[in-house]
């Protein structure tokens, strides 16, 4: 007897498991693709972030030149919690996609 037959206990079987198959491939693809999209737009936003910080630190730099070592101090520390974030966002993002099979 052929399992391919409609009607056959086994075809059902088949196409359970078939279904089941495909909807954990379909899962897996939607977790990949947000991480992607979510690492994306976190990295975009940390160069957005650090960009307006250089951007007020031209500014106040231009408006009080004698505080340029204190402002050039701020401006490296808060680019620097910035990255250290943004790197933890992209380790979050490589554990995702190692564990999906996104690689």
């Amino acid at each position: 007897m052929d399992p391919n037959v409609a009607g056959t206990p086994h075809a059902v079987t088949h196409v359970i498991l078939h279904g089941a198959g495909q909807m954990q491939a379909l899962t897996e693809s939607i977790k990949v693709a947000g991480a992607l999209i979510g690492g994306g737009a976190g990295v975009g936003g940390a160069g957005a972030g650090v960009g307006a910080i250089g951007g007020s630190m031209c500014e106040a730099t231009a408006r009080q030149p004698e505080l340029i070592n204190v402002i050039r101090v701020q401006f490296f520390l808060a680019a620097a919690i910035i990255e250290g974030f943004t790197f933890l966002l992209l380790v979050l993002v490589m554990i995702v996609l190692i564990k999906n099979g996104g690689f």
